[in-house]
C-alpha cells in the first residue's frame, strides 16, 4: 500500500487534473479493507501536502482524495454485519471519520473557493457516515462549530460555512423531514401550484 501511496502522492503534488482524477478513480476501485489500509498509510502525509502547498488545485486535490477515504456507509454496514473480510471495527470507522471531518473543516476556510466547495461536498459524506452510525451528537457538534466558524468571516467563506452547517442540520432531521426537504429542493415552487 505504501508504494501505491507514493505514486498517488506524486500525482497529487503534480497539480495535473488528469493525474489526480486517475488517483481518485483508483481509490474508488479499492475494496473497503484496502481503503482502510490506504487511510492508515497516507492520511498524515495527505494533510501535510495540503498544509505545505501554495497551489489551490493541489490543496483541492488533497480534499478530494480525503473525501474518497471517508469510511462511508458501506463500511459502517460491513462492520455492523461483522464482515470478517474487514479488519475494522466501529471505533476505527469513527476515528477515521473524525480525522477526515476535522481536516475538511479546516479546508472550509481555505482562501480558494474550489477547495471550500470540495470540502463542503466531502463533509456531506462525513455527515452520512455519522448518520449511519446513529451519532446525532457529533453531527450537532459539527453544526455548532460551523456556525462559530462562520461568525469569524464576512466573505464567501462565511457563505460556504453556513451552507455546510445547513447540510449538517439536514442530517439531524427525521427521515420524513429529509424526504420533504428533498422534494422541496427538487420541485420547489411547482409543488405550490
Amino acid at each position: 500500500m505504501e508504494q501505491r501511496w507514493d505514486e498517488f502522492a506524486n500525482d497529487i503534488r503534480s497539480g495535473d487534473s488528469e493525474q489526480v482524477n486517475k488517483v481518485i478513480d483508483k481509490i474508488e476501485e479499492l475494496d473497503l479493507e484496502e481503503r482502510i489500509q490506504l487511510y492508515e498509510t497516507c492520511f498524515d502525509e495527505l494533510t501535510a501536502i495540503y498544509a505545505d502547498s501554495e497551489d489551490g488545485y493541489v490543496r483541492q486535490s488533497t480534499v478530494r482524495v480525503a473525501e474518497r477515504l471517508t469510511p462511508g456507509i458501506a463500511l459502517v454496514f460491513a462492520v455492523a454485519e461483522s464482515d470478517r473480510s474487514i479488519e475494522a471495527d466501529i471505533e476505527t470507522v469513527r476515528e477515521q471519520t473524525d480525522a477526515i471531518g476535522g481536516f475538511l473543516l479546516e479546508a472550509l476556510t481555505d482562501e480558494d473557493g474550489r477547495v471550500r466547495q470540495s470540502a463542503k461536498r466531502g463533509l456531506k459524506d462525513v455527515f452520512r457516515t455519522y448518520d449511519s452510525l446513529e451519532d446525532e451528537e457529533t453531527i450537532k457538534g459539527f453544526a455548532v462549530k460551523l456556525d462559530e466558524m462562520a461568525a469569524e468571516y464576512s466573505d464567501k467563506r462565511r457563505k460556504h460555512l453556513l451552507e455546510a452547517k445547513e447540510d449538517a442540520e439536514f442530517f439531524l432531521q427525521s427521515g420524513f423531514g429529509r424526504l420533504l426537504e428533498g422534494f422541496q429542493k427538487e420541485f420547489g415552487d411547482s409543488l405550490e401550484k
